[in-house]
């Protein structure tokens, strides 16, 4: 077994293979090794057996493909859980509040991209400078100019589709075309588009309806087939049209020839006194005595996400002179405002989403309010109400402890209803926070390392955008009503509500001051030389994109700058 690489990757999620692949093909005789706790296969038995458990499962959630994974059962990370169950997020976290953080992860060859929507919209500019346009926040060590190439790369790498001219150019301004055109609105989304041309600006700004930039193929591309139209982008895609991290990381070892070790789960980094090769100690448990091994890498890149990655720092008790390490996490906070269209859209026919509205994403209300993307559901009433919901309520009188209908006007009922559901959600920006943080926790987990202890709190700058996002989007509803015959449409929210979007960001920030962040703007450590971190850990903000593309640019970025020293 070899035990020194030039480069020791931990991490095979979307960051961490991207970056195997980049380097390996910069530098062919680099010795690369790619390490990950999951134990999953990634040839397409492996996709259909996590289809198979879906289909059969009870409970059509996030975890139900994966709930087989072994480890999984022995307890070392939470489910892929987007509905923010804290039962579920404890086998894990333990959060001291106040608030609840409300996303996981999966680990998993290929991490959470096996589950994720695929919407990949870009930061805009002023989201790298929200400190000198707005006031709040820090600024990026860098511009939107400065990622751009970098932006045109992932979404080469990943696939993303999208329809450039429908873009406002100073939106994101972009120097390439999309790699594939849009993925095909839905019958239900066309009408939806139709009805929001006559609504007015809101607050003075335009509500345009754009095609979501999805990382899904909308025609065949780099040997993927193209979008056959299936509605469950989470938890899992049946055909592998949309992008998971799996496809960098078979590219990395099957044609690369980039060594991947699974079932391996890092515990510990050890730096030597007078060298610059890390020590890099990991379990297999996947072997029966679970022992310690370990290997050096000239290089080591953290490819974890925002959780995993200070964990490990502060287990490795890494430098941290600065009291950054683990500090300022944030997330996505997502809502939905619901209600029946006036006739029919029929929901579940092709992706989730495909339709946005991204002009609520800046603006000088930022200095006081939080911006928001809006996306047009096409998957019913997402988490407010299942079909298997509605035909309950249909069907069921809980009060009363009997049945209220039954056989064809019950069939009638649910076709009226459900034919119809139609939502807005909205997720808004984060601020970095210090407070809100991740340290180590006195409990431990399946391999006795500690897990977690997350301190989190939604800020007032948040909560203003929550309340402003359901404002828009019961404006939007208002005027459907008024012009399209909705109905039964969302009341006014009386207590501030959430959901997590399962987009992990912050607690590694990169920066320029070493006193006020862990890595420089290449990603490579203030304080330790040839340690480096990629993934969203090291976002200084949050913006309102999905981060997965930004991420993914940015990684490209660190690889190219890592590449470069061998």
């Amino acid at each position: 077994m070899v035990t020194s690489y030039d480069v020791v990757i931990v991490g095979a999620g979307v960051a961490g293979a991207l970056c195997a692949c980049q380097i390996k093909t910069a530098k062919p005789q680099a010795n690369i090794l790619l390490i990950d706790t999951g134990n999953n296969a990634l040839d397409d038995s492996q996709r259909t057996t996590f289809v198979d458990a879906y289909q059969v499962s009870t409970a059509k959630n996030v975890p139900s493909p994966y709930a087989a994974l072994p480890n999984n059962k022995l307890g070392y990370a939470p489910s892929a859980d987007g509905t923010g169950d804290p039962v579920a997020m404890n086998r894990y976290y333990v959060e001291s509040g106040p608030d609840l953080l409300k996303s996981g992860f999966q680990r998993m060859v290929g991490g959470s991209t096996w589950a994720w929507r695929g919407n990949s919209p870009r930061f805009m500019p002023r989201d790298f400078q929200l400190k000198t346009n707005y006031g709040v926040g820090v600024d990026w060590p860098f511009s939107y100019a400065d990622l751009e190439p970098h932006y045109a790369r992932a979404e080469a790498e990943l696939g993303v589709s999208g329809n450039r001219s429908e873009w406002d150019p100073a939106l994101t301004p972009r120097s390439t075309d999309f790699p594939m055109p849009g993925i095909a609105a839905s019958y239900g989304d066309e009408l939806v588009r139709t009805a929001l041309a006559s609504i007015a600006p809101i607050d003075g700004t335009p509500v345009t309806v754009l095609t979501t930039p999805q990382a899904r193929n909308s025609q065949p591309y780099q040997g993927r087939q193209a979008c056959q139209g299936n509605s469950s982008c989470i938890p899992v895609c049946p055909s592998g049209a949309k992008y998971d991290a799996s496809v960098h990381v078979r590219r990395a070892r099957d044609q690369l020839g980039v060594e991947v070790r699974t079932g391996c789960t890092v515990t510990r980094l050890i730096t030597n006194p007078g060298t610059a090769a890390p020590t890099v100690v990991f379990r297999d448990w996947t072997t029966p005595d679970r022992a310690e091994q370990q290997v050096t890498g000239t290089h080591v890149v953290l490819a974890l996400n925002a959780i995993e990655t200070p964990k490990l720092w502060l287990l490795s008790a890494l430098d941290n002179r600065s009291d950054q390490v683990g500090r300022n996490l944030m997330d996505h906070l997502a809502e939905e405002v619901v209600g029946l269209f006036g006739q029919p859209v029929f929901p579940f026919r092709g992706p989730q989403s495909t339709l946005s509205i991204e002009t609520f994403r800046d603006g000088n209300f930022r200095r006081n309010t939080g911006a928001f993307r809006m996306t047009i559901g096409n998957d019913g009433w997402g988490r407010t109400e299942t079909p298997a919901a509605a035909l309950d309520k249909l069907m069921w009188d809980p009060a009363a402890k009997k049945i209220k209908l039954i056989g064809q006007e019950l069939q009638d009922r649910l076709a009226e209803r459900v034919t119809r559901m139609l939502r807005f959600g909205y997720s808004t920006e984060q601020l970095p926070d210090p407070a809100n943080r991740v340290t180590l926790s006195d409990e431990r987990d399946g391999l006795d390392t500690p897990r977690p202890k997350i301190t989190y709190k939604v800020d007032d700058y948040s909560k203003r955008a929550l309340a402003y996002g359901h404002s828009v989007a019961r404006r939007i509803w208002q005027h459907l009503e008024n012009t399209a015959g909705a109905t039964e449409i969302d009341p006014v929210q009386p207590l501030l509500k959430f959901n997590g979007a399962g987009h992990l960001m912050g607690t590694m920030r990169m920066g320029t001051d070493r006193t006020t962040s862990v890595v420089n703007a290449d990603g490579l450590s203030h304080a330790h030389p040839n340690l480096w971190v990629v993934g969203s850990s090291v976002f200084p903000t949050g913006s309102t994109a999905n981060p997965t593309l930004t991420l993914a640019a940015l990684t490209l970025r660190t690889a190219d700058k890592l590449a470069a020293t061998l």
